[in-house]
């Protein structure tokens, strides 16, 4: 997909997922903000059930936040989850310097495990219980990395989304009003 191609997919995702869904501005909003911030978690094939749970609970639109969701995916999530990581443990540990030796440290088996083994070792249980393991271990900084870059995309999302879909609707409302007998 080209980088025009998908510049027109993005449009037609907010132009018709977001900007014609029936619900108030601020509704649409929250489930867009609401959908930013999950984007970040370390919950890559769950997001969506989360963010359903969490629309639900927060009276945000239960679909307006699902495209936003989709920044994270099996081929985003590395550098999306190590830049996540990385501002985690900035926030964290502002006074310790991580470097590649450190990473490569902390990924240990789950790094030489897809290294050496390729996407055929995503089928192994051995790998699932490291990847565990380097969560478990690395979660603080994870967790701190999404909530700060979910507020940092979401804040703005919000507001930029809210003022849009009101644009939006007084530019239709303008237009039906002007073809009207």
């Amino acid at each position: 997909m080209t980088p025009r191609e998908l510049w027109r997919r993005l449009q037609q995702i907010v132009f018709h997922n977001i900007l014609h869904l029936d619900d108030t501005p601020h509704r649409i909003a929250w489930g867009v903000f609401i959908g930013s911030m999950i984007a970040f978690t370390p919950t890559l094939g769950f997001q969506i059930v989360l963010y359903l749970l969490i629309a639900a609970l927060l009276r945000a639109n239960k679909l307006s936040g699902i495209p936003i969701l989709f920044i994270s995916n099996p081929f985003t999530a590395v550098p999306l989850y190590y830049a996540t990581w990385s501002v985690g443990a900035a926030v964290l540990h502002p006074e310790k310097q991580v470097t590649r030796a450190t990473i490569k440290t902390w990924l240990g088996n789950t790094g030489r495990a897809l290294q050496h083994g390729g996407v055929e070792r995503l089928l192994e249980a051995e790998f699932w219980s490291d990847t565990g393991r380097l969560l478990a271990s690395t979660g603080g900084e994870l967790w701190m990395g999404a909530l700060v870059c979910g507020l940092f995309v979401g804040l703005p999302s919000y507001f930029i989304t809210r003022w849009a879909i009101n644009a939006f609707r007084h530019l239709r409302e303008e237009r039906r009003l002007s073809h009207a007998p």
